[in-house]
């Protein structure tokens, strides 16, 4: 599914965060976002999520139009924020339960499972969210973002918290994902994810920029998110 975000706005009061962001995010591929701590990164996620109201610009999936915060974008992407979206006094099972009560309930329940396999949460079910570690939480709130198998996956700095080990599995499962058809637009200042990437955008004083194809992450890193 190719993704094609065209002119995006969006101020708070007299800030403006995001002046004119345009990209293409393709099918298949991961396409990361980086800048400095601030350029408003975060802030494009959101509004691609539906989560934040965009001032202006379009997005299309597959050169159709599709409404911000509507049903039908919902039904495209899974979002994984920075900040956890569980509840903290539940446990690990009876909020991926409710996550999977949205849409086919059967299915999602069978996808939760293999979910649950993969990502290696079954030890954890009992357990209430707030005695995670920081790592656990992510990991069961990337399982979140994935029960209804979106095509696109919007990850905000997916590797904070997580240890060395399961850094690799994120990526690897990030490498599964786009190779069966999903695109994956991230942000991160993780130079192993900025390299798994197949094409990077800056964005800097609200205007994202291609980076050149062959930048070492060294010159990324100097020119680019600081």
């Amino acid at each position: 599914m190719e993704v094609e975000i065209k002119n995006v706005k969006k101020s708070y009061r007299k800030n403006k965060v995001l002046k004119e962001i345009s990209l293409m995010i393709k099918a298949g591929e991961c396409t990361g976002i980086i800048g400095a701590n601030g350029c408003g990164k975060s802030t494009l996620l959101k509004v691609l999520a539906g989560i934040e109201k965009a001032d202006g610009g379009e997005i299309l999936i597959n050169n159709q139009p599709v409404k911000w915060q509507s049903s039908q974008l919902a039904g495209y992407v899974g979002y994984v924020p920075q900040e956890s979206v569980l509840i903290p006094e539940l446990t690990v099972e009876d909020n991926l339960k409710l996550w999977a009560s949205f849409g086919e309930h059967k299915k999602n329940e069978e996808i939760l499972r293999r979910l649950g396999e993969q990502f290696q949460l079954e030890d954890f079910y009992r357990k209430k969210v707030k005695h995670l570690s920081g790592g656990m939480n992510k990991r069961v709130n990337i399982v979140c973002a994935l029960i209804h198998q979106p095509f696109l996956l919007l990850m905000d700095e997916p590797s904070t918290s997580l240890d060395l080990v399961f850094k690799e599995e994120l990526r690897e499962y990030i490498r599964s994902f786009t190779a069966k058809g999903g695109s994956v637009l991230l942000s991160s200042h993780d130079e192993g994810e900025i390299a798994g990437c197949a094409s990077l955008w800056a964005i800097k004083n609200g205007i994202a920029q291609k980076v050149p194809q062959g930048e070492t992450i060294e010159k990324i890193v100097s020119e680019y998110m600081k």
